[in-house]
């Protein structure tokens, strides 16, 4: 994940951090791992901190931490048997600019249809609390433009988040690879990204779909065969009726010159 190195850390009582994080609990456990930098606390020290301090559960604790994840860079790392958390500097892009880049016009169209993207849930009857999702976050290359926002509930706004940052060492590629000015570049360059790992459709879609909307990016992703390209899916689990799939890369070839839709049409024929 980039850092912004030459910015400091603020101190745990500034204004700027109380702007950031309207939840003292977040405000307080970003003080706790501000005074551990030298010192990183495991995941118990956490859990117990905010515990001791709020009442709240574990699970709560680690909400905050996700909390913290939005503007700060958080690095997890082993030591022993144990799983430390360190405080390391700024994400290039993060919670207060997004804020500050939606506007209540915005906000309020993306929340109108009242119902979670994800699993369904709505205020009224599940007493959910719905915010504005970016499909594709902020850091990689995502925008604020209406087509890359959705509403989600606070349940699985945290579990996407805790998914695509497994993703995070591969921000700079998957920045690189939605610059591509067609929907097969942005598809292939993701794969070769991400090569020898199991993408998940969702994300392979999102990309697709970064410059102009992609209705049939399946499509697209089949007709990079036609270039020589090759690659495997599966089915990973299956929630009801719905099936999840990944696809992962196995050979590609250099882009042609020109057009990839017209080259890929040619070699089809």
């Amino acid at each position: 994940m980039p850092i912004e190195t030459e910015r400091p850390l603020p101190d745990p009582d500034s204004l700027e951090v109380s702007t950031l994080f309207p939840l003292e609990s977040v405000r307080r456990l970003y003080g706790f791992m501000y005074e551990r930098r030298s010192h990183p606390p495991a995941t118990d020290e956490i859990h117990q901190f905010i515990a001791g301090q709020f009442g709240e559960s574990q699970s709560e604790a680690m909400r905050r931490l996700r909390s913290l994840r939005d503007c700060f860079v958080v690095r997890r790392y082993r030591d022993g048997h144990l799983h430390r958390y360190e405080l390391v500097g700024w994400k290039p892009v993060h919670a207060d600019q997004m804020r500050l880049n939606l506007s209540a016009r915005v906000r309020a169209q993306v929340l109108a249809p009242q119902r979670c993207a994800q699993c369904g849930k709505n205020p009224l009857e599940d007493q959910v609390k719905l915010v504005v999702d970016h499909k594709l976050p902020l850091a990689w290359g995502g925008g604020d433009e209406i087509e890359n926002l959705q509403p989600l509930c606070e349940e699985c706004n945290s579990g996407k988040r805790d998914f695509y940052a497994t993703y995070d060492p591969y921000a700079e590629q998957i920045r690189a690879a939605v610059q591509q000015e067609e929907p097969h570049g942005r598809i292939g360059e993701l794969l070769k990204a991400l090569q020898g790992n199991w993408v998940p459709a969702e994300l392979i879609g999102v990309v697709a779909s970064m410059r102009q909307y992609q209705d049939d990016w399946q499509r697209r992703l089949r007709e990079l065969r036609n270039l020589g390209w090759d690659y495997e899916n599966r089915v990973v689990r299956a929630t009801g009726t719905r099936a999840i799939s990944e696809y992962r890369l196995i050979h590609w070839e250099p882009w042609p010159e020109g057009s990839i839709a017209a080259a890929a049409k040619r070699k089809q024929r």
